[in-house]
């Protein structure tokens, strides 16, 4: 998607809303192992096919996925997204947890890591945030309207508050979809 966006004119803008999705809502704090639960949410055969399909994806735009580590609750996690958001660094932090997550095989559902993630992009007094609860029901405010919305999984996108792409695109796909909205010349 970032791709096909910098082919966008310069005087266009475009405002990316991340929103927060639960793959499992209860999910343990701390996480377990990522493999082991992706094979009991998934499938074994499933999951065998898509990690070939993503890493293949990922090293296309420079991501190199790793499966190893734990996945776990991500309740504090998006909340930090949403108090990085009130802060101006809603961006830096999604980057940084995607890559803790899907790189570095880091547990982004322990406070300790989030409290790390906050301090290496400057976000200040993250780790007294992280100890009260705010913004949670904001964030569960927004899990209700995805779902609600017939959001089953993630990534998915919505383009101008009205249409749902589902799965991981290549750069083609959303370029496509661009051009055919008239926002990038043909």
């Amino acid at each position: 998607m970032e791709l096909a966006l910098k082919k966008l004119p310069a005087d266009y803008k475009v405002a990316v809303n991340w929103k927060p999705f639960f793959l499992n809502p209860q999910a343990p704090t701390p996480g377990v192992d990522k493999m082991k639960f992706y094979y009991q949410k998934f499938g074994k055969e499933k999951v065998d096919k898509m990690i070939p399909y993503m890493k293949e994806q990922g090293s296309k735009v420079g991501i190199k996925f790793s499966y190893g580590g734990k996945i776990g609750n991500t309740m504090e996690s998006h909340r930090l997204l949403y108090f990085a958001r009130d802060n101006g660094k809603q961006d830096e932090m999604i980057e940084k947890l995607m890559s803790y997550y899907f790189e570095q095989e880091k547990d982004i559902s322990d406070s300790k890591i989030l409290e790390a993630a906050a301090s290496e992009i400057g976000l200040k007094d993250a780790k007294e945030f992280l100890a009260t609860n705010k913004l949670k029901d904001e964030v569960i405010a927004d899990v209700d309207e995805i779902r609600q919305m017939g959001i089953s999984g993630v990534p998915a996108f919505i383009i101008n508050g009205e249409e749902l792409l589902s799965g991981a695109q290549e750069t083609k796909t959303w370029e496509d979809i661009l051009k055919e909205r008239g926002y990038i010349q043909q």
